[in-house]
């Protein structure tokens, strides 16, 4: 059987459009600190998406992993906010330095 190199082409790149279409796109997940909390205090996200956390607390506070994965905002001022973007899966636990009893997890799955 004789292919030609055109619907060669064609076949290869309808292919390779389909796979581009199902496979999810990066999503932006926002974080708001305000009352000396987290919220969401668990965010359930996939690999390749980013979260930022926006401080609209009176006061400044981070972001910090606990465990491996290791994530540090440094101080988020009042009003400003801090972006990470999450490569690996798996279960990400933070604190804010600041005052360790406001605790979050981001949780990263295919």
């Amino acid at each position: 059987m004789k292919v030609s190199f055109a619907a060669l082409m064609m076949v290869v790149c309808c292919a390779a459009a389909g796979a581009a279409q199902r496979a999810p796109k990066p999503v932006v997940h926002t974080v708001t600190i305000e009352a000396t909390s987290f919220n969401p205090a668990n965010l359930t996200i996939r690999p390749g998406d980013t979260v930022e956390w926006l401080n609209k607390d009176l006061m400044p506070h981070t972001a910090t992993a606990t465990g491996k994965g290791g994530f540090d905002s440094g101080t988020i001022a009042m009003g400003k906010s801090w972006r990470h973007t999450f490569k690996t899966g798996g279960d990400l636990p933070y604190v804010c330095t600041f005052h360790p009893a406001m605790k979050g997890t981001v949780q990263v799955r295919k």
